[in-house]
């Protein structure tokens, strides 16, 4: 072999070595670097990897991480037609004052303060009689046969004018309340046509339970007012429930 030939085998086995030797510098850096790699997901929380998995998906699905999560926004509590009870009275009368300037819509602000107060009122009610199965319309029927006294009966048309409700929305309660064995229909005995609902051994007790509970929640319901400010307001509205009972007909109530 010449001179030349020799040099030129020399430095292609050099060059041979060279590349050997650089595969295997790589080859031993990935090797080290996937120990590394298992050792840190070794040593992630099992969420944290679940987590960083799932960005890693969106990102590489979209080339950037995926958009934080909007908070749902919180319902304004204060806006017509959420409740009826929640909308201010001053409010309904500004917006009938805009729509309307040529009405003066003063009266409303008493009927529409006394139909919320009742409305409101109705949660306290319902609260203390919830756990026994009633609400406060059947509850009403319970009183006013509880306070009728012995023996506890009335006509289901005495009924419906103490609680001035028509004789289809007492049926209806009627029938809950004998569901729950509270009041019993009984024939009246100088006419077989007609019935008595009479409290059950069962209603007088429950009823005899929950009259303190509302009693005590009415007082706290009024405590804000003063004994001096609810004896006006009382009188008050005596004199306008008269007013209006002399201006209707007795049969509007039925």
């Amino acid at each position: 072999m010449s001179f030349t030939g020799t040099i030129a085998a020399m430095a292609k086995t050099a060059t041979r070595k060279t590349k050997a030797a650089g595969r295997d510098a790589k080859s031993a850096s990935g090797s080290a670097a996937n120990k590394t790699a298992r050792a840190a997901a070794a040593a992630t929380p099992v969420n944290k990897r679940r987590t960083h998995g799932v960005i890693a998906a969106a990102a590489g699905k979209s080339g950037r991480k995926p958009a934080a999560k909007m908070p749902k926004p919180r319902r304004n509590r204060d806006i017509a037609g959420d409740s009826g009870t929640r909308v201010p009275v001053n409010r309904i009368i500004e917006q009938w004052q805009r729509e309307r300037p040529d009405l003066d819509p003063a009266p409303m602000r008493l009927f529409g303060a006394l139909a919320q107060a009742h409305m409101l009122t109705t949660p306290y009610i319902n609260r203390v009689i919830a756990r026994h199965g009633l609400v406060r319309g059947t509850f009403d029927v319970l009183s006013a046969l509880r306070r009728a006294g012995l023996p506890f009966s009335l006509t289901p048309k005495q009924l419906a004018e103490s609680l001035m409700l028509s004789g289809a929305g007492m049926t209806s309660r009627l029938d809950r309340l004998e569901q729950l064995h509270l009041v019993a229909r009984l024939p009246e005995p100088n006419d077989r046509r007609s019935l008595k609902i009479q409290l059950t051994q069962k209603g007088v007790k429950l009823i005899d339970e929950v009259i303190p509970q509302i009693v005590a929640a009415q007082w706290q319901l009024v405590s804000a007012l003063g004994d001096r400010d609810t004896a006006t307001l009382v009188d008050l509205l005596r004199r306008l429930t008269e007013t209006l009972f002399a201006s209707i007909d007795p049969t509007d109530l039925d």
